[in-house]
């Protein structure tokens, strides 16, 4: 495992989450837009302003989309204005067509949806369209809005976006986070019914069990990872879970563990941080610096990759996320990375490679809202957020 292939995966992680399941409930329902018209993909840019786009993904070094992104910089036409059509649908035919212009069927709609914004892209997706409007402002940073069909939302993509109601105040510690975020999501969380019976995670974890059926939950998740601190091999991680009725949650809690017992060889020891009770397997050691723990207080089960990691997740301050308060929301912090990736590949022994001079952003911020029809998300790429 090499330093740049650590530190991409670690931004792969990040910008996975931030731009798929990093998405956050403000409550605030909205008014659906008409769907354009044919399905193909389209792009219309302003050419100045695409340019500093593909610039600024150039700098993730080492990474495809840095390549790809030169790549397309150099073979874009003389022209202040973009456009780009691919009845296929698919964004690896419709970035070659860009050009001074292009036969989009549904400009008018387009133009509407754009909305004098810097960017408009549309993609064909399960249900109708992907729709993103990007906005340059004067400081850098990126404005994202997409608008997504409400179908997208049905499975386990429903766990990552947002439901009808704002999830409420952050249960896990905000200081020193690389990725946090907060939802309740559109889905129930009812994990066991994506479990197929005979798979591998249904006959090693016993994932039929009460607890992951959404019997006990009240559909709203956090989750937090850390900045490593030296030596360690993993990031530290939590997993917050709200309950309906502690004393449900607790039994289906110790109920997974003990069926977790009859498949591993483990011991469950106590484990408490204040008021908040729960056990740890400290020798289910499937993973690095694996020994998963939990607590119970008093509306989350709180799961951690080991004890350092609900210490660290229980610690002060909670209560809000990264500025974001009651509305939840979630949050990547890419400047805080390169810190990362240096103490992983020490802990781990690999070969330092020279980290990226820049990361064309400091963090990444998502919000969203949900219609009856569509899901309304905002992303903010933050030249300067600080640290």
């Amino acid at each position: 495992m090499s330093r740049s292939r650590s530190r991409g995966t670690l931004l792969a992680l990040a910008l996975g989450v931030g731009c798929g399941a990093l998405i956050a409930n403000t409550g605030n329902r909205i008014e659906s837009k008409p769907e354009p018209g044919p399905m193909g993909a389209a792009l219309i840019a302003d050419s100045a302003r695409f340019d500093e786009l593909l610039a600024a993904l150039a700098q993730l070094e080492g990474t495809p989309i840095a390549r790809h992104a030169r790549s397309l910089r150099a073979s874009l036409p003389d022209c202040p204005r973009l456009e780009g059509y691919a009845a296929s649908g698919r964004l690896s035919d419709l970035l070659p067509s860009l050009g001074c212009s292009a036969p989009v069927p549904d400009r008018a709609d387009l133009e509407a949806l754009r909305a004098g914004r810097d960017l408009l892209i549309a993609l064909p997706v399960p249900g109708g369209r992907l729709v993103g409007a990007l906005t340059i402002d004067s400081s850098g940073d990126l404005l994202l809005d997409l608008t997504l069909p409400r179908a997208i939302g049905e499975g386990l993509a429903g766990l990552a976006l947002p439901g009808s109601e704002a999830p409420g105040r952050s249960e896990l510690n905000d200081s020193g986070t690389l990725i946090h975020a907060r939802i309740r999501s559109a889905e129930p969380l009812d994990l066991a019914s994506w479990v197929p019976p005979d798979s591998q995670g249904a006959r090693m974890f016993r994932l039929k069990s009460e607890l992951f059926a959404g019997l006990v939950l009240d559909d709203t998740w956090e989750i937090a990872v850390y900045l490593p601190t030296e030596g360690d091999s993993m990031p530290r991680a939590a997993l917050a879970l709200n309950f309906k009725q502690r004393s449900a949650a607790v039994a289906a809690m110790e109920d997974f563990i003990g069926k977790l017992q009859d498949s591993w060889q483990v011991n469950r020891t106590f484990f408490r941080i204040d008021s908040a009770e729960g056990a740890c397997l400290l020798d289910l050691r499937l993973l690095p610096e694996l020994a998963p723990c939990y607590l119970a207080s008093e509306r989350a089960l709180i799961i951690g990759w080991n004890p350092a990691s609900l210490h660290q997740a229980m610690a002060d301050p909670r209560g809000e996320l990264s500025g974001l308060g009651d509305n939840g929301g979630a949050v990547i912090h890419l400047e805080r990375f390169a810190e990362a990736d240096r103490i992983l590949s020490r802990a781990l022994s690999v070969e330092a490679a020279s980290a990226p001079r820049a990361y064309p952003w400091s963090r990444v911020v998502a919000t969203g809202a949900t219609a009856k029809s569509e899901y309304r998300l905002k992303l903010r790429f933050e030249v300067g957020a600080g640290t």
